[in-house]
């Protein structure tokens, strides 16, 4: 299995760099053209996709509409919701700067947050979940930063953590045959 795993394009959140995990905020104006912007990129790639998955909120859906009506191609969605962001819990709302150096600690848990361990058996599990349905499939996956660190780690821990720097609007490429995801392309930008 194949997977492209785009993040969304920017939101307001994004800009204002504030935690927004399962809030379900809309694109800004530039997450709508960063969305055109990688549709063009692949669709000038000639990507071919069989289906795509993606993470049930609005700003991961709206990014791949504008994706299929850019490479003007009309494939089945399917949501799968443990694609969705890191749960945040308390920190929801709050700025990016202060929250991610304590987040960032190695072993950090608190009530309510999604800690790294919990994240990364989620990711592995909702991977594992696709797997099964289309394992020879090509996918276009629209989900969240912290989705794609995890795929990141669960394929390269030694290289990446959830700390990588991972644009909105950009796109990293897996293989998964079913034991093993490598990653084929890292951080990609349609600019």
């Amino acid at each position: 299995m194949i997977i492209y795993a785009i993040r969304h394009g920017q939101t307001d959140h994004n800009l204002n760099r504030i935690v927004q995990g399962w809030s379900d905020n809309p694109l800004n104006a530039n997450g709508e053209t960063q969305a055109v912007q990688l549709g063009h990129f692949l669709k000038e790639q000639n990507s071919v996709f069989d289906l795509i998955v993606s993470s049930p909120l609005g700003r991961t859906l709206k990014t791949v509409e504008i994706i299929q009506n850019v490479m003007k191609i009309k494939l089945p969605v399917v949501i799968e919701p443990l694609f969705i962001e890191r749960n945040f819990g308390v920190f929801e709302g709050k700025s990016v700067d202060e929250t991610m150096p304590i987040i960032y600690v190695k072993g950090f848990k608190c009530d309510g947050y999604e800690h790294d361990e919990a994240l990364l058996q989620r990711i592995q599990q909702a991977i594992q979940t696709i797997y099964l349905k289309y394992p020879t499939k090509t996918i276009l996956l629209s989900v969240h930063s912290h989705v794609i660190k995890s795929l990141l780690i669960l394929s390269d821990p030694q290289s990446y953590n959830f700390q990588t720097l991972l644009n909105n609007g950009s796109m990293c490429i897996f293989n998964y045959d079913g034991n093993v995801l490598t990653n084929l392309a890292f951080n990609i930008e349609a600019l």
